[in-house]
């Protein structure tokens, strides 16, 4: 008998550890990229829409470029799902091209293809790349956001161009994004040393983007970089976002 009720105990642990070790590796996995689509156009708005079904609990990141003559600028980003698009920067170069990022939970439309639409506050060249992530916060609004940092400029010459670093991360295992912009000079675009592109829209004579994307550790400082031609204008961020 005694035998018999050590055997269950042991079997027991077994179970519980199994339990736990599943559980732990789903904490460990992190942030990762699922799918992206990405579109341009001249017009007030432009759609997207992904090519999978997008999952319930994961966030859907989208930045939107945009250039016109009288200086339009993104004015939102909404999906047919209705899930809530919350803007967590926007900045503009010296030739009005104007870049902004816009995220939302996924919390309506899960195993569904939602369109997602970006205005802008009147006609203009429109670029949008959206990507979907799972393992990231679900927190509403700019709660997910740790910390950022962008910048603007013109190239002289072929090169690396940079959002500068980040303040020092909060916390480990968050999510550094980074994104570029310009308003169409036919760059080859190249992803920077240490991130893996997600989307790239060049080289196009209107609006090019590139998003990419590094795992950060706690104390990170990470500068997202991109590879361009000479004589550009261009606007690159980096974002970091805090994990489930």
């Amino acid at each position: 008998m005694r035998r018999r009720f050590l055997v269950v105990i042991l079997a027991l642990g077994a179970v519980l550890a199994g339990e736990l070790t599943t559980s732990q590796a789903a904490s460990a996995a992190g942030p990762s990229f699922v799918q992206q689509v990405s579109g341009r156009g001249h017009a007030g708005s432009v759609t997207v829409t992904p090519g999978s079904a997008v999952t319930s609990g994961d966030r859907m990141v989208v930045e939107v470029g945009v250039w016109s003559s009288a200086h339009a600028t993104a004015s939102g980003v909404t999906d047919t799902a209705g899930n809530t698009y919350t803007e967590l920067t926007h900045f503009a170069a010296s030739d009005g091209t104007e870049m902004s990022v816009w995220t939302a939970p996924i919390t309506a439309g899960g195993g569904t293809k939602p369109t997602i639409t970006a205005k802008v506050t009147s006609s203009a060249d429109i670029g949008v790349a959206a990507a979907e992530y799972s393992g990231l916060s679900t927190a509403a609004g700019a709660a997910v956001l740790d910390v950022q940092a962008h910048a603007a400029g013109s190239s002289a010459g072929a090169g690396t161009v940079s959002s500068g670093a980040t303040p020092a991360t909060a916390g480990s295992g968050e999510l550094a994004i980074g994104f570029y912009a310009d308003s169409g000079f036919s760059d080859t675009l190249t992803p920077g040393t240490g991130f893996t592109g997600r989307v790239n829209v060049s080289p196009t004579s209107d609006m090019e983007l590139l998003v990419e994307d590094q795992i950060a550790g706690q104390g990170a400082t990470p500068a997202a970089t991109v590879s361009i031609s000479a004589r550009t204008t261009w606007l690159m961020a980096t974002l970091v976002l805090k994990h489930a």
